[in-house]
């Protein structure tokens, strides 16, 4: 698996988040029976309520299969919740690298091995989020993108799972089916992107504490790569993110120019160094 395509996975991976196979243990029933406000008001006001707290630490754990190649991937480090920025630490085993989201450009630091297959002088890829999405590379995001889910969600589409604990904290599990039509907000071209890779509806499920706050969200995909890219056939992909550390510090700034190549083109063609 190249490192472009482990790039545009991972960060499709972050946008999204995958059956959670963590730590929680149920505190009670899961009939979904308890008193309280609907689930869907629950899950649409997370988003808000969420991005309210300003800045988090960030945790992940995602599972990539493409081509017959599992990748296991982990990472953690911090989040600005009001506009996306963000820096993290990401990889598999001890390949490494460091990422950066600043107005809404990505910037990834591969391991020395990758990085020797860039221009000589240059340490950091830089991909355009922006120019990626509208030349069909993918889900490629950031991980504030993850909240924005919750726009998706329809009234029939939640259904609560009951109580349990996640990083110390109480919450409610909800499991909730997004409306591509809601994502893609009246955008015909980007719904029609959005079935193709994803398809008809994206199951998430998602962790609220008593405040409304998400502390996890969960998912699995199933991602088709761009027709174009030689990427080994469609992926699947399954990630946990979770939430805590609320308000801690986040200063995050782009590398510095000289040493960044723009690799968007090549990522949205699946091309790359490999990892």
């Amino acid at each position: 698996m190249t490192t472009a395509t482990s790039a545009g996975l991972l960060s499709a991976v972050l946008v999204a988040g995958c059956g959670s196979d963590g730590d929680s243990a149920s505190d009670d029933g899961a009939s979904g029976r308890s008193s309280g406000p609907p689930p869907a008001k629950v899950v649409e006001a997370a988003n808000q309520k969420t991005v309210q707290k300003k800045t988090a630490h960030l945790s992940l754990k995602t599972v990539v299969a493409q081509g017959g190649q599992t990748v296991n991937v982990d990472g953690h480090g911090v989040i600005d919740l009001r506009d996306g920025t963000s820096s993290l630490e990401v990889g598999e085993g001890g390949q490494r690298l460091e990422q950066r989201v600043v107005d809404e450009v990505l910037y990834q630091k591969p391991p020395k091995e990758a990085a020797a297959q860039l221009p000589a002088g240059k340490t950091w890829m830089r991909i355009d989020v922006g120019k990626l999405g509208a030349a069909g590379g993918g889900q490629l995001g950031d991980p504030a993108d993850t909240l924005a889910f919750t726009k998706g969600v329809s009234g029939d589409g939640v259904k609560k799972l009951g109580r349990e604990k996640v990083g110390g904290a109480a919450t409610t599990h909800y499991r909730v089916t997004l409306d591509v039509e809601k994502l893609a907000k009246g955008d015909a071209q980007q719904e029609k992107e959005l079935r193709e890779q994803l398809g008809e509806d994206v199951p998430v499920d998602m962790w609220t504490d008593d405040d409304g706050v998400m502390r996890r969200m969960a998912t699995q995909l199933t991602i088709d790569p761009p027709k174009e890219a030689d990427a080994g056939g469609k992926a699947k992909v399954k990630t946990t993110i979770e939430l805590s550390g609320f308000g801690t510090e986040v200063d995050v700034e782009a590398p510095p120019a000289a040493k960044t190549e723009d690799v968007t083109k090549k990522v949205a063609q699946g091309g790359g160094a490999a990892l």
